[in-house]
Parts: structure tokens; sequence; C-alpha cells
């Protein structure tokens, strides 16, 4: 704690970044234009304990875990959902216990333990919720840089885990049903998710552009969360150009991560080429389901990507970012968007009042 407290009922100084409530996502959101947006959370949290907003820091941690929170939830509704799909195409339990369990020694986390995510996260809630009290108590003292550190750290080690755990489970899909399965799985998985994250893109339901702000946010929102940037912290890059925005990961924390070798051998990589990863050999089998939601997904239901995402580098390629492009209408997607996937770009926008 520096010697100097104060702001026990509020800050002195405008905040390092601000947090608002958010009626159409019905949650918190921080606030700022793209530039701020990519700045990672932890960042801000350092700067706020920089500048003693005890309570600013708090609250940037409850929300570190907010964003984390997606992520957490996404990968137990996939590897839940990959592991049912196994069990349905006749893999019996006991084979698909003996995989999870390889699979959980190989993730096995540096002291040694098993894989074991849902204890991981009591115990991450659990730090950052200390983090937090004391934070808003004024009960830290020079150690919170390296307790927020500590907190940061323990959700890298089980994010990582968690990606590289979908990666194992679909490398066991394509060695037991081979690779083309990969793509059944994935959309058969994948529904229940994209329908509640993707519907309200619907350009049936809403016109692009009453939802594009939305689609920016989350996107920030989301690669913040997987620690996405060379300092896995979740630093991102950002261009705005007159038709679009442009977000950079280098590397994305999750998939670009795996591309780069940080997921070790276990994954694979398409040897053949499918519709559910752009048509291209050499994609891990975790980076094809970007193809599958931000772009195929979308056009087969409506007709436009979500998000306009290439294909990620190939491992031996590994010196471009991957990036996620959001156009700021759905006439400036370019017809090369769609004709990779195997489709073409409609001639005309979808009716917004079409059912």
């Amino acid at each position: 704690m520096s010697e100097e407290r104060r702001g026990i009922s509020g800050g002195i100084e405008a905040p390092a970044t601000r947090l608002d409530w958010n009626d159409q996502l019905g949650k918190r959101v921080r606030q700022g234009d793209p530039e701020e947006l990519a700045v990672s959370t932890v960042q801000r949290i350092e700067e706020a304990v920089a500048a003693g907003q005890w309570e600013v820091a708090a609250q940037l941690v409850d929300y570190f875990m907010e964003e984390a929170k997606v992520c957490h939830l996404v990968y137990t509704t996939w590897s839940e959902g990959f592991e049912s799909w196994l069990l349905g195409r006749g893999v019996t339990r006991e084979e698909l216990q003996g995989e999870r369990g390889r699979l959980d020694r190989v993730l096995a986390f540096d002291d040694g333990r098993p894989f074991a995510p849902h204890e991981a996260w009591s115990e991450l809630g659990a730090t950052a919720g200390r983090l937090g009290n004391d934070l808003r108590g004024m009960q830290v003292g020079d150690d919170a840089d390296a307790r927020l550190a500590v907190l940061v750290d323990a959700w890298r080690a089980l994010h990582d885990r968690w990606a590289d755990l979908q990666a194992g489970l679909l490398t066991y899909v394509a060695e037991r049903f081979g690779e083309a399965a990969i793509g059944d799985c994935y959309r058969e998985v994948l529904a229940p998710f994209l329908a509640e994250r993707y519907a309200p893109f619907d350009l049936r339901e809403k016109p692009y552009s009453e939802t594009v702000e939305r689609n920016l946010y989350l996107t920030f929102e989301a690669m913040r969360a997987h620690l996405s940037g060379p300092d896995r912290l979740g630093n991102l890059a950002v261009e705005e150009h007159e038709d679009r925005w442009v977000v950079s990961f280098d590397p994305c924390g999750s998939g670009g991560r795996q591309t780069r070798g940080g997921g070790g051998e276990e994954f694979g990589f398409t040897k053949d080429e499918h519709d559910w990863a752009w048509n291209e050999s050499g994609v891990c089998y975790y980076c094809a389901h970007c193809c599958l939601t931000n772009e195929r997904w979308a056009v087969e239901q409506w007709g436009a990507p979500v998000r306009v995402t290439p294909p990620p580098p190939r491992p031996d390629a590994t010196d471009r970012p991957c990036t996620w492009t959001i156009y700021k209408s759905v006439e400036a997607v370019p017809a090369e968007a769609y004709t990779r996937l195997g489709l073409t770009k409609p001639p005309t926008t979808p009716p917004s009042d079409s059912h």
C-alpha cells in the first residue's frame, strides 16, 4: 500500500479505465474507443494500482474474471459436447475415460497435478476474490503487482490447457473417425453456442448496422480473455479503415499459440481440404472453428459472415499475426471472403424484416 491512503469514498482523479453496464449485452463492459479496448485489462489494473485507485483496480479484477468466464464456459460446453458426440458415435465410456485421462496427464499443471479444470477455476476465483477484496479494503502493500501476476499466470495456465484439451479431443475424433468427421462434430457440438452467441447478428432479424458495434466489442473482449499478444496479457492491435476495423493477435492466445508450437505435439492439422477449414490443408483442428463460427455458419444462415477471418499462419510460417476483420457494412465484405469457402457473395443484403 502506498503511504498516501486515499479514495475511501471514491476516486480523486479520473479512473484508468471505465466500466459501465450495457443493457444490450446484459453485463458490465469496458468503455472506450477501439484503441482503448485493444489494451489488456491486466495493464489497466496495473495502472489503477499505480495511481492508488483501489476500488477501480478491484472492479477491474472482477471484470478480468468476467472476461475469463466466457472462455471457461465455452470450453466447458465444447469439451462436454465433444465427449457426448464421441459417445454417440459408438466410443465406449471406458475408451473415452481412458483418452480423457491420458489428455489430463499430458496437460498436467507445472506442479504435476493432472488437468482438473473446474477445480482450477475454483482456485482462480478464490485468488481473484482475495485480491479484489484486499484492494478495495486497502489491505495490499507493495505486493499488489506480484499478486496480480499470480492471478494472470493461473488463468493463463488454465486457459491454455482448456484450449489444448479441445484440440486433443478433436485430434481423437480424427483418429477414430477420419479427419472429415471433425466438420460434423463441430456443427453438432457448436450449434447451441452459435445460436446463443451469434444469433444477435442474424440479418433476418436486425440490420447489420445495429449490431456492428456489439460485434466489435465482443471481439476485443474475447481476445483479451484469451490473453492474446506477444506478452500473453491480452494486448491487441487494431487498425481502423474507412470500411472496416482489423483486429490483430500476435499471436492469438488459443489456436495461434498452438500453431506456434505452444500446444505440444498432441494436436493435429488438416491433411486434406475441407469447407469447414477454408478449403486449405495445414490448418490446426482447433483453429478451424473460426472458419465455421465466424464465417461459414453465418453465411449459410443469413448470407454474410460475422467476422472475416483469414486462415491462420501455417506452422512453418508464423511471422504474421492472426486477424479478425469487422466490416462497417455488409456490402463492404469482399467477394473473396465467400469464394474461399466455396460460396458466392449474395447480390443484395438479405432483408432485415424477413423471417
